[in-house]
């Protein structure tokens, strides 16, 4: 039973005895009906007082503070004073006398407060939708030492490269690896002074895998590691376009690359007087090039262009056509006016000079960005020797033509950071520049991998954007077991599946309009399939124990963006609070004495 039910039962029952107190006053004889009504109305008083002095009022109050203790409180420092109780939230630790709830809003609700003091690493994703006091304080704990960013690499093709960034805080003089499944490291790189990194990869066999990226301190000891989800995709075979003014190694081994790597080449390059040779002629007209994802020419070629071929290609770039132009030579006036008036102006005299591009590292760090050894033609173990030597042979330094394109995106970096070549946008398409006339001599020295992946970069920068109609994103980069993850872009009905394969539907918000994000709260970490109409999508989700200064770092940046994010109430906040009894009972025993004295007077 409630105390309002309580409250009831006393008021009901001090109700009863006045009605027969009233009624045996009536009944009875008296010389005076002036007091009779005097002592009638005296027992309603006292009746009230008596209940008054049971069940006091309450009255209205400000709120006090309240202190609520979080992740890592103890090492936060000393706990503040606490005008009310300390109350602890599920992944705070024991503390003796302090009271555990099981989320901030039931805190809240239950012990209404003016000041809340948060106490620990932040609050948990349940917790950052409560409505907080007008005056909320963080003692927050020390900052994690590990990595506290991480942004997992696109998707790409079999034999692509991807790219890891992360941030790491609390390690000087550090150095980052990156490990396959494998475990063997495939990267390795130092650490920025602000934390910064880049590693790389290479993707191989179509699927998902699991990478790990290492944090070293100065004395080679792993002070933290993350996973690293990868997918490689089926990718359409690219279609690609060559126009060459002549004949030569580069496009030789471009072709051949192209031809190995799935890529569906169409070459022409002239040997002059109207002949060429390659794959027949290349007709420039809206039509092939709207088949096509890229287009590769040189300074001569581009330069050759008619003035209707001019316009098709320039439409096509804006409908998210790719264009590189390579070097041949040194660009003429013209070549150089084209190249203006496509969008893409270039400065420098052309001159040639030696270009040394970034090394591979050790010969261990070579050995598993490459994977196996492919099968050679001569299955020996001689010959997989003489494969393992070439590719661990140094790279020759290749010629480059001092051209620059100011205000672009680097294509490469040299061994210093410095650009080579660059790109710019053109409308829903994008145009290139690469100054480098020999990289066929990385395929003499023996190193094809290299040379493989410079084009497969290069290609995979410019050519056109695959766009899918199933693609699903999130606004979270992370997805953490346990904690709810939006998927937007929801077109077709949108089913997840559990490991028992299970599935629940996804039910679209309306309130988010045309962004049409469905809430997903995934209960398991690991690789995870979802059902997009038609198209199966995977989405990886964290497990916050397999990332732990990972996770901290996240509650620590959602907890700041939440508490800017508050409104703080004008009016205070105002709690009940039992009033005082002993006025009311004064007054009872003054009544009730008062009607004692005219009952001995009757």
């Amino acid at each position: 039973m409630n105390a309002s039910a309580v409250d009831l039962w006393i008021a009901l029952a001090l109700a009863l005895i006045v009605v027969i107190a009233s009624v045996r006053q009536l009944r009875g004889n008296t010389a005076h009906p002036g007091r009779r009504w005097i002592v009638i109305a005296l027992q309603i008083i006292v009746a009230a007082l008596l209940y008054f002095c049971l069940v006091p009022p309450t009255r209205q109050q400000p709120a006090g503070g309240l202190v609520v203790l979080g992740t890592d409180a103890g090492k936060a420092g000393a706990l503040p004073a606490s005008e009310g109780p300390l109350l602890l939230l599920p992944e705070a630790a024991d503390i003796s006398g302090a009271q555990r709830v099981p989320d901030l809003a039931t805190a809240l609700r239950q012990h209404p407060a003016s000041t809340l003091t948060l106490v620990g690493a932040g609050l948990a994703a349940r917790d950052r939708d409560a409505v907080l006091p007008p005056d909320v304080r963080w003692q927050a704990a020390p900052e994690p030492r590990g990595w506290i960013a991480l942004q997992p690499p696109a998707d790409v093709a079999p034999g692509a490269r991807f790219d890891v960034q992360a941030q790491a805080r609390g390690a000087a003089k550090a150095k980052a690896e990156l490990l396959d499944p494998a475990d063997s490291v495939v990267d390795r790189t130092d650490v920025a002074e602000d934390g910064r990194v880049k590693l790389s990869g290479i993707a191989r066999a179509e699927g998902r895998s699991v990478f790990q990226l290492r944090l070293l301190d100065a004395d080679g000891h792993v002070v933290d590691s993350v996973p690293v989800p990868q997918q490689t995709l089926p990718a359409a075979p690219l279609r690609l376009l060559v126009r060459a003014s002549a004949p030569g190694p580069e496009l030789k081994y471009l072709r051949r690359w192209a031809a190995d790597a799935g890529i569906r080449v169409q070459v022409q390059a002239d040997t002059g007087a109207g002949v060429s040779v390659g794959d027949g002629a290349v007709a420039l007209d809206a039509a092939s090039l709207a088949r096509s994802d890229l287009l590769l020419l040189d300074e001569r070629s581009l330069a050759a262009l008619s003035a209707g071929q001019l316009a098709a290609m320039r439409q096509a770039l804006r409908e998210g056509l790719g264009v590189l132009v390579r070097s041949a030579g040194a660009p003429s006036a013209s070549a150089r006016q084209r190249l203006q008036d496509i969008g893409l102006p270039v400065q420098g005299d052309g001159s040639s000079h030696a270009l040394e591009l970034p090394g591979d590292g050790d010969s261990a760090v070579l050995a598993a960005r490459r994977g196996p050894l492919a099968a050679g033609t001569l299955p020996t173990g001689y010959g997989e020797e003489a494969d393992r030597s070439s590719h661990n042979a140094p790279l020759p330094a290749l010629e480059a033509l001092a051209l620059q394109a100011p205000g672009s995106t680097a294509l490469l970096q040299d061994g210093t950071g410095k650009a080579v070549g660059g790109w710019r946008a053109a409308g829903k398409g994008r145009i290139g520049q690469l100054p480098l006339t020999d990289s066929w001599r990385w395929v003499l020295a023996g190193r094809d991998d290299r040379h493989g992946e410079l084009w497969s970069g290069v290609v995979a920068t410019l050519a056109r954007a695959q766009g899918s109609a199933d693609a699903l994103w999130s606004p979270q980069p992370i997805g953490w077991a346990g904690e709810r993850q939006a998927l937007c872009g929801v077109q077709a009905p949108l089913h997840v599946f559990n490991k028992r394969g299970d599935d629940v539907p996804l039910i679209v918000d309306g309130a988010t309009s045309a962004l049409r994000c469905a809430g997903w709260w995934p209960r398991e970490p690991g690789w995870q399939r979802l059902q997009h109409g038609g198209s199966v999508v995977w989405r990886y989700v964290f497990d916050p124990k397999d990332a732990p200064t990972l996770h901290r770092q996240a509650m620590i940046d959602a907890t700041t963006r939440a508490l800017a994010a508050s409104t703080p109430a004008d009016a205070s906040v105002m709690q009940p609070v039992s009033g005082l009894r002993w006025p009311w009972w004064l007054a009872f025993v003054l009544c009730a004495s008062l009607l004692w004295w005219l009952e001995r007077r009757r």
